[in-house]
């Protein structure tokens, strides 16, 4: 037994990620997105701030702690709100709140309401757009932690570091909500 118990501590120092505790994100410690300039926040966004605005303030600190108490909070969100929208392709770039179907921007505007009325801070907790594989545009939450860029997506049961994705990064929201930047 004590065998066993020496190897799996040994696992445990040489590959952290191979065995995840419940609430674990991927690897911890990822590196964080770098952001440059300002960037125009996509259309769509910048109408529903015009007509939501506290939905796009910023507020408190730019990242949080990461504990597991927080990763099993972001998979909860996560999986439920994937759960209650039902995917539905727009036509038009409308973005809404409160809805049940929607397209990805439906899905992360629903997910950073929910992360701030729990508490999170609100400049910690940010929309940004990506390019899918196919090259089609694509938005997701992205929660800053003190251990890497967490990723929110409707596309993912799981939420996972930004850099563990198979998005092309292109814009991020700022600390204040309303500025964006390009992501390098």
């Amino acid at each position: 037994m004590q065998r066993i118990l020496t190897f799996l501590a040994v696992l445990t120092l040489l590959f952290p990620a191979t065995l995840p505790s419940y609430g674990s994100v991927g690897r911890l410690g990822a590196t964080r997105m770098v952001l440059e300039g300002s960037f125009d926040a996509p259309l769509g966004y910048q109408l529903f701030c015009l007509t939501n605005p506290r939905h796009c303030r910023g507020g408190g600190a730019s990242e949080v702690n990461y504990t597991d108490r927080l990763g099993e909070m972001l998979q909860r969100v996560n999986s439920t709100i994937n759960g209650v929208i039902r995917p539905r392709n727009e036509a038009k770039d409308v973005w809404s709140i409160g809805v049940s179907q929607g397209d990805c921007e439906e899905y992360a505007l629903a997910k950073r309401a929910e992360l701030v009325r729990l508490g999170l801070p609100a400049s910690a907790v940010r929309i940004a757009m990506a390019k899918t594989r196919s090259g089609q545009g694509h938005a997701v939450v992205v929660v800053r932690t003190n251990a890497g860029d967490l990723v929110l997506d409707n596309l993912r049961a799981q939420v996972s570091n930004w850099d563990e994705t198979d998005l092309r990064w292109v814009a991020m929201a700022s600390s204040n909500g309303r500025a964006w930047q390009h992501i390098l």
